[in-house]
């Protein structure tokens, strides 16, 4: 890679030694000689790293790995959760692949769920690993949560100038962000100003390459890392009272997130799955179970969308199983799971492919 990366460094020295202007220059002549110059360097160590698969790898691109590996060995067909931190502790692969195979199906449950993972950055990564396993998966179950519909620029709150962050932000997801935030997805007036300039920072970050000389390297090489991350220790108390409660009222949905989520089914479909179905695991929020409710119920009616708004599903979650009022500890998410496993086995996803 040092070497590839070298020969990138000679070609900008000869391009600035084929560009270099008189002694005596103008001051906006020099500047754009400059600004050429900088675009130029940074086109050519981007095409370098896009031939050579060199990128900032981050946890994503291990768990992918992780499960690219899993799909090459099984040729069973494939069932894939794309989610958050949700899923991350709430989807038990191994467990409801068991599930699905003591019931006659044979398919491979997988996992591709990372905490803060916006739509946008698991459907890329989504696309990384159906393109490294060579694998078209027979069914995608997309998490949605109103956390990440509300705030299209999700990863600011999280992990602002890390490598996760300034990977996403290339040309076409930054438009689908800018679109977001130009209709109100973000923390109110200033949330949105605080976002944009996040958004610019990098944008800029993203397209002069920051980060990819020093740190880069083939995603196959970054490692391996499991999805599932059951945990058995609560955080803190959780107060358990949202559970009970019902919530009446309209939720505003920004047409970016429901357009994207549009495209991104009619590409899957396109690429062969079969069906694209929408799921949240529990939480204790009766507004945002309410909110995935009615996104069940309008923009996704009709098609297979789980919300957890069963009495049944949140009466046997009113005990010591949770992390926080966000997530399951193991034992939470085995009565999930149950509750999952039964609801996907009762829908027509699986006897339509029978």
């Amino acid at each position: 890679m040092s070497l590839i990366f070298f020969l990138v460094a000679g070609f900008g020295l000869f391009l600035g030694h084929c560009l270099r202007l008189p002694s005596r220059t103008r001051v906006a002549s020099a500047s754009l000689a400059f600004v050429a110059g900088l675009l130029i360097t940074a086109l050519a160590i981007r095409g370098v790293a896009s031939v050579s698969d060199i990128k900032r790898t981050t946890e994503f691109d291990r768990i992918v790995n992780a499960a690219v590996k899993q799909a090459q060995q099984d040729e069973a067909p494939l069932l894939i959760f794309t989610g958050a931190s949700y899923s991350r502790n709430a989807i038990n692969p191994e467990a409801l692949t068991r599930s699905l195979q003591a019931a006659g199906y044979p398919h491979r449950v997988i996992s591709l769920s990372l905490e803060a993972a916006s739509v946008i950055e698991r459907d890329r990564h989504l696309q990384t690993f159906i393109k490294q396993s060579g694998r078209v998966p027979d069914l995608v179950f997309v998490e949605v949560a109103r956390s990440f519909d509300m705030r299209a620029a999700f990863i600011f709150g999280n992990s602002k100038f890390s490598a996760r962050a300034i990977e996403q932000f290339d040309p076409l997801s930054s438009l689908h962000v800018i679109t977001g935030l130009s209709q109100g997805a973000c923390d109110g007036p200033a949330g949105c100003i605080r976002d944009m300039g996040f958004l610019g920072a990098h944008m800029v970050m993203n397209s002069l390459n920051l980060g990819l000389i020093g740190r880069g390297q083939p995603a196959s090489d970054s490692g391996e890392a499991m999805a599932w991350d059951p945990q058995f220790t609560p955080r803190s108390e959780a107060d358990r009272q949202g559970l009970s409660e019902r919530v009446e009222r309209v939720f505003f949905v920004p047409d970016w997130v429901e357009s994207y989520r549009r495209k991104m089914r009619e590409r899957l479909m396109a690429l062969g799955v079969r069906h694209v179905a929408y799921y949240q695991p529990p939480v204790i929020s009766a507004e945002d179970r309410a909110y995935v409710a009615q996104l069940c119920a309008t923009e996704l009616a009709g098609l297979v969308c789980l919300a957890p708004t069963d009495a049944q599903l949140l009466e046997a979650l009113d005990a010591d199983v949770w992390l926080d009022a966000d997530h399951l500890l193991n034992s939470g998410a085995e009565i999930y799971s149950d509750w999952l496993i039964r609801h996907v086995l009762s829908s027509d996803l699986m006897e339509s492919g029978a």
